[in-house]
């Protein structure tokens, strides 16, 4: 952080008034109105849930509970994720873990979206909710709980590096509530140690982090939850942000790793796993990490290492020590591992060789962007009950609601439609990648260990355009 810079704290900033864009007024008149069927409240909440855990069952609650909400709508990363990572269990499933918990409707994000750096990730998934008509709060997880300062922080983002003027007109939050954080030349000074960080080497993260104002949010979530906000601000949503408070559980990290040691014979791997059980997903209930697209990601690498630079945010440096380091490639990981430099963090690299594995390359990234970061809403699990809520999108949106994927020609463009196209590719090499690691698995007997993913033989597992949206009867 930069010192010195006085960013003011949670305690002593102004508060910043949220605006009640629905004219619903206070909690308990709008909770009369809805009484008389006038106001629907519906919040929004953006995850990967990768895997399920109790912050977000924790999540879900409290975001009903502060907000109360008739209806909860999860836009969820599908099978590959931010981290630059295959998800590790089948979207599918996280999908009805989710609805299990309390949502009501599970909408895919779109894979540019959620391969994505922080600030496309948040972008990608405002703009779904925002597009769905209907989203009236977004809540998020957040270390520091302050909903007044990451919406400054996300305001001061948008000015320093957009430069877009903090004095905009915004539903969100009026100029007055913005009086000295975005002057300009506190953004003015941050561009510039941006840069200078940059040039001395330093990752975009590290760099950013040195050049923001002291005191500036600094916990991943945080930043992540300034990005909500910025994007809010941006599309000058009337979305209200909420800041929820996380708790403390066992890490996503440490839940993959200890998920995938449990498929092994090792004597150290962990006592099988009390996994929720799935009832309608036709997926296997059984874990994967990036070393099981080793040998995909290498003959992609193999096939495609002339033309390296055309892959979306792989820069010529990267892409040169890709074919030089190549002769060294054993796994996903250990890959990873090989290309970090002090300029480059792991995560980068990771997405990087994502967007190689799953062909997603610059012009189609760009394309992306130039259709907007919503084109279309896909269902991946909806609550029976909720159908007043799918009545009421259908009613608002701005983009079709892919209910049925074979009907997607007649509902989005051409553009949109090859971008939809590499999403069932993507999701059809990871759906065979898991049954074949699976039936691999239990052929062999690795998995004695860890009964929750063993089972019968397994079925195919259907292409993408045959898998249908999970519909709870029973909650």
């Amino acid at each position: 952080m930069h010192p010195g810079a006085g960013w003011p704290s949670a305690r002593d900033e102004p508060k910043v008034r949220i605006l009640d864009v629905t004219g619903a007024g206070p909690a308990a008149h709008s909770r009369r109105k809805r009484e008389k069927g006038q106001v629907m409240k519906v919040a929004g909440i953006i995850m990967e849930c990768n895997p399920f855990h109790e912050g977000h069952a924790y999540l879900l609650r409290e975001a009903r509970r502060r907000t109360e909400a008739d209806y909860i709508v999860v836009a969820m990363s599908g099978d590959f994720v931010q981290r630059g990572e295959p998800a590790v269990f089948d979207k599918y499933i996280r999908a009805e873990w989710i609805l299990r918990a309390g949502a009501d409707l599970v909408l895919e994000l779109p894979l540019y979206a959620a391969c994505s750096s922080a600030e496309y990730f948040a972008r990608g998934g405002v703009a779904l909710l925002d597009s769905l008509g209907v989203v009236t709060d977004l809540c998020f997880g957040s270390e520091s709980g302050s909903t007044d300062s990451l919406v400054r922080a996300g305001a001061f983002l948008a000015a320093a590096e957009e430069e877009l003027p903090l004095s905009a007109p915004s539903p969100l939050v009026p100029a007055q509530a913005l009086p000295d954080a975005g002057a300009p030349e506190l953004s003015r000074r941050y561009r510039e140690d941006l840069r200078a960080g940059l040039k001395k080497g330093l990752s975009f993260p590290a760099a950013r982090e040195a050049a923001l104002p002291g005191g500036f949010p600094s916990s991943p979530n945080d930043l992540l939850a300034a990005e909500y906000c910025r994007a809010l601000l941006v599309r000058g949503s009337g979305i209200r942000p909420h800041a929820i408070s996380r708790i403390r559980v066992p890490s996503a990290t440490d839940r993959r790793r200890d998920l995938l040691r449990a498929r092994t014979m090792s004597p150290d791997a962990p006592p099988a796993f009390a996994l929720p059980q799935t009832s309608v997903s036709d997926a296997p209930l059984f874990p994967l990490g990036p070393d099981d697209f080793s040998a995909a990601l290498y003959y992609a690498l193999r096939t495609q290492a002339g033309d390296l630079e055309r892959f979306a945010d792989v820069s010529g440096d990267l892409a040169d020590r890709i074919r030089r380091l190549l002769p060294r490639y054993e796994t996903f990981s250990g890959f990873c591992d090989l290309l970090k430099t002090r300029n480059m963090t792991r995560s980068r690299i990771s997405r990087c060789l994502i967007h190689i594995l799953l062909r997603m390359d610059q012009a189609g990234l760009d394309e992306y962007r130039a259709c907007g970061p919503a084109r279309w809403a896909r269902p991946l699990a909806l609550r029976r009950a909720a159908s007043p809520l799918l009545s009421a999108i259908r009613r608002n949106a701005s983009i079709p609601f892919l209910s049925r994927l074979s009907a997607a020609p007649s509902l989005v463009s051409d553009r949109e439609l090859a971008l939809l196209e590499e999403e069932f590719m993507a999701e059809d090499l990871y759906t065979m990648t898991l049954r074949q690691t699976a039936a691999a698995c239990r052929r062999s007997g690795t998995t004695a260990e860890a009964p929750a993913f063993r089972g019968p033989d397994l079925p195919p597992c259907p292409p993408a355009l045959q898998r249908k949206t999970i519909i709870d009867k029973s909650i």
